[in-house]
């Protein structure tokens, strides 16, 4: 199935990855079918890089080709078949989250296509992947490491590209003013009147180009700036909260608490251990 790349991004960004290894699937000539089952305990990225394949997971048929990606969870039966007795080839990702978070993020589990188009930096980082993993040393793990979410980041970040639209510039412009401005009493009616729409179509367009109300956006902004000046003064919570466009200390505390886990008294401990 092919799934919102708002969910996809946000499952990745909400995740701790850890790559777990690399290999290339692929047929020169003969095209016989391969069958088996996926790696028990990772996840997999499926990249086309020559030809056409059919791919099925769990019975779910993916007919893919360079521009598509598939995602395998683990442990599904797989069979994959080209077609027209033409080579095809495959680089196969492998990589895994905590044990604790594969609950919380059901797309681990999940087999799903998104559409990336034409990007030619994929093949390469690639091959700069399976040469890393290749070589010894602490570096080279290092290296691995910084390739494989630089690769995640490309396929997602092309991805979001083909949903690009006259409404995404727009959205962009939007977001843009949100940043700027959202130590302002500013309000998303006020933010979509200034950009000639409704309050329902301003919604609307976050939705898709987002994966988030703007309200939620305008919270997230605040929220980052209070935890830098948590960091970096030793302003009362008061003062930050007005800092941030919250008149409301008790308010701007529960919002920090549900976007963060904690308060922002306890966030400016943990900051100052970490740094002792």
């Amino acid at each position: 199935m092919e799934t919102d790349i708002n969910q996809i991004i946000d499952y990745y960004a909400k995740a701790d990855t850890a790559f777990a290894g690399m290999f290339f699937e692929y047929r020169e000539f003969n095209n016989r079918s391969i069958d088996r089952r996926t790696n028990p305990f990772c996840g997999g990225l499926v990249i086309p890089l020559i030809g056409s394949v059919c791919f099925t997971l769990d019975g779910t048929e993916y007919t893919i080709q360079p521009g598509v990606v598939v995602h395998a969870g683990p442990n599904m039966r797989v069979s994959i078949k080209g077609s027209d007795d033409k080579p095809w080839r495959l680089a196969v990702i492998h990589y895994h989250i905590p044990e604790n978070e594969i609950n919380r993020l059901p797309l681990f589990q999940k087999h799903f296509s998104f559409v990336i188009g034409e990007n030619v930096k994929i093949p390469d980082l690639i091959q700069q992947l399976l040469l890393s993993q290749s070589t010894p040393g602490a570096f080279a793990l290092f290296k691995t490491k910084l390739l494989f979410t630089n690769l995640l980041g490309e396929c997602l970040d092309s991805a979001k590209r083909q949903c690009a639209d006259s409404g995404s510039k727009l959205v962009e412009q939007i977001m843009e003013y949100i940043r700027q401005n959202h130590a302002e009493p500013i309000t998303i009616s006020q933010t979509a009147s200034r950009f000639g729409l409704d309050r329902r179509r301003l919604a609307a367009l976050f939705e898709r180009h987002v994966g988030m109300t703007p309200s939620n956006y305008l919270i997230e902004c605040r929220i980052l700036k209070a935890k830098e000046l948590l960091c970096t003064s030793s302003c009362p919570i008061r003062q930050v909260a007005e800092c941030v466009g919250y008149s409301d200390s008790l308010y701007f505390s529960k919002a920090f608490k549900k976007l963060s886990g904690i308060s922002p008294s306890e966030f400016r401990d943990r900051m100052a251990r970490s740094a002792d």
